[in-house]
């Protein structure tokens, strides 16, 4: 007996490592292919290229001042990619590219004891292959961690709760983690899972819990051993000015009014949930449905799943009422939801129930006309507003074949072959976009271009960067080095003043080069490096060298030689 089960528990644990091998291939797989992304991504990798430079990876940031951004856990991660691949695209995308597969492998490991073996398991395939896991492990950015963290805090705790003889463990990994997660993107590593769990046990009618048995007394010292070093550090060396303008400025701030743009409507987190959980999250209306039959045994006799549901219910409906809207502020509501669907699998891989029949032909009907509709908007709209692109009309193809192979199998009752078809079909979309359309779409980028011209021209001698009517951070990142910052100039005015004995790269859109090149001194010339089309302004842009004449000086030192020369 005890044999077989050792045997099971490492076969187990044999699938798991598989499956978490796999999925950091998966996200890894050709990572390194496009140049970063704006606005983001460069920020982070330029503002480690600053604290690099300045052999000082306590205080962010970029362009010479102050990054109050985000805490310094992901500038970590970040640098450790870097020191293996170099401060490229591999290197700073690869730590999330691991982080996606760590979220993978936890899920399963932890699942195991709530749920069993193959809900563990079905969870972990349907998170690897959603459409925003495709994005999300790929991106330099610190949202992967957070997404690991406050998932390990969470299902930390809700073992904890359930199972008295690892209670301590478990617990002191959930402060751990929420401790970690406040490391990666400030407050709300702790605050928002704190709301979750005090929410549970307000509804169970249990909130002694948090005193009696939450472990309080030793995990409020850990999560402060972990999170206080730094944050004390970097206000120390920073006089207190980035905790103050990170607290007030970029939580606060950002939770009152909309940044940078990102605003939507109430029903904003519905929509892009929906869309990031896709194919997965076409069955969604009926496991919601066949949970609101069963409501009444929540608060007493499904402690889990009442715990799932108020897990991502609260995230979705926090970043609702935020005015700052960003799909990637509720990807830590997916790992439930994700949950509530590979136990509605497993019922049916167990035959505990019959699916409905209709229902599951409809999902997949909802699912092929989101394909085709993807296909439409890339075929006819989206040339209208960005005529530069690549064609894309085979962007919804995955999705329309496998949503009609899958109406064939359900039709049929062979539900495993459909749900395992649905996957192939998301892996081949992975595979269209990282592949296909990416890669075109990365020449519409020209920084990349831009700072590799400037580096042939330059070699090791130095020079300066300055910018007009246009940027983007992939400019600076590509185009400067080390802890370069760049003048961004408010009037051309200005141009003659940020002149000096060093080249001057300056970029702008082509529209504005004569007024540039007429306001440049005639103590200076000026080389067009290159013109190129760029897809967040949607215009040309250009790369003006810009450096002091030196041909005058030789003309006259030609003259004054051939003076005391002889005539013949």
């Amino acid at each position: 007996m005890f044999s077989t089960s050792c045997s099971r528990h490492c076969v187990f644990k044999f699938r798991a490592l598989t499956i978490f091998l796999l999925a950091f291939l998966f996200f890894a797989w050709g990572t390194g292919n496009t140049s970063l992304w704006d606005i983001d991504e460069p920020i982070y990798a330029q503002s480690l290229k600053d604290q690099i430079a300045e052999h000082n990876l306590i205080v962010p940031i970029y362009n010479a001042r102050l990054l109050p951004d985000k805490p310094a856990l992901n500038y970590w991660l970040m640098w450790t990619g870097v020191k293996m691949l170099g401060m490229n695209s591999w290197g700073l995308r690869i730590g999330s590219a691991l982080v996606g597969a760590l979220l993978i492998f936890y899920l399963i490991l932890a699942l195991k004891r709530l749920y069993g073996e193959s809900v563990a398991v079905i969870t972990g395939l349907i998170t690897a292959t959603a459409l925003h896991s495709t994005v999300i492990f790929r991106s330099a950015t610190p949202d992967p961690l957070l997404i690991l963290l406050t998932t390990i805090a969470l299902l930390s705790y809700l073992r904890g709760y359930m199972y008295l003889e690892i209670r301590s463990r478990e617990l002191h990994i959930s402060y751990a983690a929420m401790a970690l997660a406040t490391l990666d993107k400030g407050p709300i590593g702790f605050l928002l899972p704190g709301l979750i769990v005090v929410l549970f046990l307000l509804l169970r009618q249990q909130l002694s819990f948090l005193w009696r048995e939450g472990r309080l007394v030793t995990g409020i010292p850990l999560f402060l051993l972990i999170v206080l070093p730094w944050y004390l550090a970097v206000g120390i060396e920073t006089h207190w000015v980035w905790d103050r303008l990170f607290i007030f400025q970029q939580n606060i701030g950002r939770f009152n009014k909309s940044m940078q743009g990102h605003r939507g409507p109430w029903v904003y987190y519905v929509i892009s949930t929906f869309l990031g959980m896709l194919p997965w999250s076409i069955f969604l209306p009926q496991i919601f449905h066949d949970l609101w039959q069963n409501r009444r045994c929540f608060l007493q006799e499904q402690a889990i799943t009442l715990f799932l549901l108020i897990w991502a219910g609260t995230w979705i409906a926090f970043f609702t009422l935020s005015a700052t809207k960003l799909p990637n502020y509720v990807w830590e509501a997916y790992p439930p939801l994700f949950i509530l669907i590979a136990v509605w699998f497993d019922k049916f891989r167990r035959e505990s129930r019959l699916p409905r029949r209709r229902g599951l032909i409809f999902s997949s009907s909802v699912l092929f006309i989101i394909g085709l509709a993807l296909s439409i908007f890339a075929t006819w709209f989206l040339p209208i507003s960005e005529p530069k692109l690549p064609s894309m009309v085979m962007i919804g193809f995955p999705y329309m074949f496998t949503a009609a192979v899958a109406v064939v199998l359900f039709w049929k009752q062979y539900w495993t072959s459909a749900w395992i078809v649905l996957g192939i079909g998301s892996f081949a979309l992975s595979a269209l976009l990282v592949f296909v359309y990416l890669p075109p779409v990365d020449y519409l980028k020209p920084s990349q271009t831009m700072g590799k011209k400037i580096a042939a021209l330059q070699g090791n001698a130095p020079y300066r960067l300055a910018s007009w009517d246009w940027f983007q951070p992939n400019f600076l990142f590509y185009a400067g080095r080390g802890d370069m910052p760049i003048q961004h100039l408010q009037s051309l005015t200005e141009l003659p003043d940020v002149l000096g004995i060093h080249p001057l790269y300056l970029v702008c859109p082509q529209a504005q080069t004569p007024a540039v090149l007429a306001s440049i001194p005639n103590a200076y010339n000026h080389k067009n490096i290159m013109t190129a089309y760029e897809i967040y302004s949607h215009e040309y842009i250009t790369l003006i060298q810009i450096k002091r004449r030196t041909y005058g000086i030789n003309q006259k030192n030609e003259q004054s030689t051939s003076k005391l020369l002889p005539s013949r």
